[in-house]
């Protein structure tokens, strides 16, 4: 579980050009991340997606540049860029920001397996995928 200190600002660009797992959330102003209504509870880490890639660095760059709605290629980023248009968004999270927190790992394949296991885990505990994934990878949960 990575500390208050490990998630960073979205607009900060992570130095690690490698592969890795990250996670997006939402905070307030003073860092507290909002309880996001799930199927089963709430998720009061305020996740908005789970996801890895073979660079870090440019998969953030890209999620960062789709959000603001520039034509970058993520998929996730563009679903927010969407989401923010709507006027209940704007309202209630007005004042909150985007971080993120990432996890070193040696290989694409190893990032990739620790991805699902989050989705996975994240899935038995809520009932469903976070807000920004598009689906839960497998059809089982073992």
């Amino acid at each position: 579980m990575p500390t208050k200190r490990a998630w960073k600002d979205i607009q900060c660009t992570p130095d690690h050009k490698g592969p890795g797992v990250y996670r997006i959330r939402l905070v307030d102003s003073k860092g507290s991340p909002p309880k996001i209504p799930r199927f089963l509870d709430k998720d009061k880490e305020g996740i908005l997606q789970i996801g890895s890639s073979g660079n870090v660095r440019e998969r953030l760059k890209r999620f960062r540049g789709a959000a603001d709605g520039k034509e970058y290629p993520h998929s996730a980023g563009k679903r927010l860029a969407l989401v923010k248009k709507l006027n209940p968004f704007k309202k209630t999270y007005e004042e909150f920001k985007i971080e993120y927190h990432f996890r070193r790992l040696e290989h694409e394949r190893r990032a990739k397996e620790e991805e699902d296991k989050l989705l996975k885990c994240y899935f038995r505990k809520f009932g469903e995928a976070p807000p920004l994934n598009n689906s839960l990878p497998g059809r089982d949960l073992k």
